[in-house]
């Protein structure tokens, strides 16, 4: 079963999507993106071509951070090595692959004002 990484929202990076993709440029709205991680174990079938995590890591750590970074979808992306480094050693020759999440101001919007205490 796969294991899932997401940044905290401090990582979160202000960036726009367009989110209608048969008609582009219709509706580009504006919210956050935050970096995302699959780490596939045994039995998961994931591509030959993916790093496995101990590449990732090698890779695209920033010495200056501690940080990993990588560009995708736009903006660079940043993500907490901590838990990835925290897995067991095995998992450090498990492939991964990169992604993003995106949430939009108006779907952030909506949220904190239901949460608000009345």
């Amino acid at each position: 079963m796969c294991k899932y990484f997401e940044a905290d929202d401090a990582l979160a990076v202000e960036t726009t999507r367009d989110m209608d993709p048969d008609h582009p440029g219709r509706r580009v709205l504006p919210g956050l993106m935050k970096a995302f991680l699959t780490v596939y174990e045994p039995g998961d079938d994931p591509h030959p071509s993916l790093p496995t995590l101990r590449e990732f890591l090698a890779t695209l750590t920033d010495p200056a951070t501690g940080l990993v970074s990588y560009d995708l979808l736009g903006p660079a992306l940043s993500i907490d090595p901590a838990p990835l480094r925290a897995l067991p050693p095995e998992y450090l020759d498990y492939r991964v692959s990169l992604g993003a999440s995106f949430v939009t101001d108006e779907a952030i919007d909506r949220t904190n004002v239901r949460n608000r205490p009345n």
